[in-house]
């Protein structure tokens, strides 16, 4: 066994509070040893984020901690003075968190955050440690490092933020990397980028890695062991492929049976959850109302929608339709102007051109110029709840407001329909009395799920809506979300970065590049081939193969559209001069599914 670099027995946490203290992790042991990386999954509140916490020692001071041993290298942590814990963390433990934007400081260039760490624990010169940091981002596979370091943060994508995160994290090669949900707001393409810098960093430099993730596949691709928590306790732990391929206990099979596969729809059953319904051989959409209805009413048609912010295209001349009762998914990477579209179909943005109907009426561009019935037909989930949630308010008035303005509900019949409301989403109808920053980042996407369908709207856009839960939470709202539509005949614009998630949910499928739409069609044409190269850079992403057979690369700069050619020309495998010369073809690979590429369907 290899030297143990992290040591933890019996650790217990406890949180002080006005009615009294509130256990958070109880009895948990481990240990990692040089160059290994082990995994802690489980459900939001499960404890994960307060072990990591507490082996950075970064708890708040209403936080009481155990241990029988809780040990770096060899030495005891817990009593550290102030001082020493900042020389250990600088020099040799090392953190990722999961908000990219939040851990980067918004007034300064990416070169002076990551030659700031440098030069505080190192005596080197200026130039010298702007050396370092060009080489830093080189290691995390940044392109152009020396003019990404003279950027801000806000002109990066998530997906290079969380790049530059990394580099700060590793500027010192410290022996031990903490990573708290490094990439639960990261696409496919840039997921497979980050678990094969881990890689790096473990084979070149010995790291070892504490992961912390629900994301099961995550870890599975790049841990050698896990620990699986529940309600602060460990209650499963051991090689990775062994505990998900035979896993023994019961919640752990819960979680692995949650999780979509690639080859498994809406029509093939629903998602096991932690409590209530599991997989059945039932589908969860009736075999009539499933896949593409093109002979219902269109409730979503969009011409032409072209954007730009300034003179950076973001997106163009993009076409879609979706149908009455019909889940539509987007997927691209970060950059590629998912969520531009999404606000424009609900006239949170202005498009530059183009135009959105619904129902075959033309809409007014912006919110605001719709009438009521327009305002309540078209609702929107967000990536982020905090974008959602009134934190001044609670949870039962958020609810309670579009229920009377949207719904027309009595006052008399509002607290009935929330409570509803709430248990829909899993969350107890006292959820009503709390004000969002009690909830939990999973319990506050749920409830701002329940907010987008109090006005029963005929179409919602849902963006990134599941990517702060954990799997089994997931599964119920997955669910939820294709009751509620069976019920309500209610038309889904569903973006995510996770394509399980869109192949479990979607009847068809829109995979957007630089603001360019390169292949659209049903949710078995695009899974199944032929594909776009794109497209198919994209599946490989998604699978669960630790080491993807096509490369896997993203732009330092997503965003933009250039003047003429294919968007995808510089990362094609397949490219030839054409590509180069003018923009390709929208052609038909089948009954509805069309391919924007140079090359004939057989080349593919």
């Amino acid at each position: 066994m290899s030297p143990s670099v992290l040591n933890v027995e019996q650790l217990c946490v406890a949180y002080d509070g006005r009615k009294g203290s509130q256990a958070a992790v109880s009895d948990v042991s481990l240990h990692i040893g040089e160059g290994e990386a082990l995994g802690l999954v489980g459900e939001s509140g499960s404890g994960k984020s307060s072990v990591a916490l507490a082996i950075l020692r970064h708890l708040p001071d209403n936080a009481r901690i155990e241990a029988s041993a809780l040990q770096f290298q060899g030495r005891e942590i817990r009593d550290l003075s102030a001082k020493q814990l900042r020389q250990i963390r600088g020099d040799h433990i090392a953190a990722v968190y999961q908000h990219p934007g939040a851990a980067l400081n918004p007034s300064m260039t990416i070169g002076r955050q990551i030659t700031e760490t440098i030069l505080r624990h190192r005596p080197v010169s200026h130039d010298e440690a702007r050396k370092r940091a060009a080489d830093l981002l080189g290691r995390v596979r940044v392109s152009h490092p020396g003019r990404v370091l003279d950027l801000y943060p806000h002109e990066l994508s998530g997906g290079m933020q969380q790049r530059a995160n990394i580099a700060i994290a590793i500027a010192l090669d410290p022996s031990l990397l903490v990573m708290d949900e490094p990439t639960t707001a990261l696409d496919a393409s840039v997921q497979s980028e980050i678990i094969a810098i881990l890689r790096d960093l473990r084979r070149n430099h010995k790291t070892s890695i504490l992961l912390i993730s629900h994301d099961i596949n995550m870890i599975r691709r790049s841990c050698d062991r896990v620990a699986v928590m529940q309600s602060g306790t460990v209650v499963e732990s051991g090689a990775a492929n062994d505990v998900f391929d035979n896993p023994a206990h019961a919640y752990t099979k819960t979680l692995i049976a949650s999780i979509p596969a690639l080859n498994y729809t809406k029509r093939d059953g629903r998602l096991a959850e932690a409590t209530g319904p599991t997989l059945s051989q039932h589908p969860s959409v009736p075999d009539d109302q499933a896949g593409p209805q093109t002979e219902r009413q269109i409730a979503v048609a969009c011409r032409g929608i072209s954007h730009s912010f300034g003179d950076q295209a973001v997106l163009h001349d993009v076409d879609l339709e979706i149908g009455q009762g019909e889940t539509f998914g987007l997927i691209g990477e970060s950059g590629s102007g998912k969520s531009t579209l999404a606000r424009i179909v609900t006239g949170l943005q202005t498009p530059g051109a183009g135009s959105v109907a619904l129902f075959g009426k033309t809409v007014a561009p912006h919110v605001e110029k719709r009438n009521p019935g327009e305002r309540r037909d078209v609702q929107m989930v967000f990536q982020s709840p905090d974008r959602t949630l009134n934190p001044r308010q609670r949870i039962g008035r958020i609810l309670g407001r579009p229920l009377r303005r949207l719904a027309g509900l009595g006052r008399g019949e509002v607290k009935q329909r929330v409570s509803d409301l709430l248990q829909s989403v899993r969350l107890t109808s006292a959820t009503a009395e709390q004000k969002p920053r009690s909830l939990s980042g999973g319990q506050r996407q749920r409830a701002a799920i329940a907010r987008a369908f109090a006005g029963l709207p005929k179409v919602v856009v849902l963006d990134e809506p599941t990517s702060a839960l954990d799997v089994s939470v997931q599964a119920t709202v997955l669910n939820l979300l294709n009751d509620l539509q069976r019920d309500k005949d209610t038309a889904y614009l569903f973006i995510s970065h996770d394509l399980k998630v869109v192949r479990y949910m979607a009847d068809r499928i829109g995979v957007l590049y630089r603001g360019r739409l390169v292949e659209t069609g049903s949710s078995d044409q695009i899974f199944c081939g032929p594909n776009h190269p794109y497209t198919k850079l994209l599946l490989a992403a998604s699978s669960n193969d630790p080491a993807p057979t096509v490369a896997v690369s993203v732009d330092a700069f997503p965003a933009g559209v250039q003047s003429q050619g294919c968007a995808f020309a510089d990362r094609c495998p397949l490219v030839m001069a054409d590509c180069r010369q003018a923009e390709p073809p929208r052609r038909p690979a089948g009954a509805g599914h069309l391919i924007a590429c140079w090359r004939h369907d057989g080349e593919l």
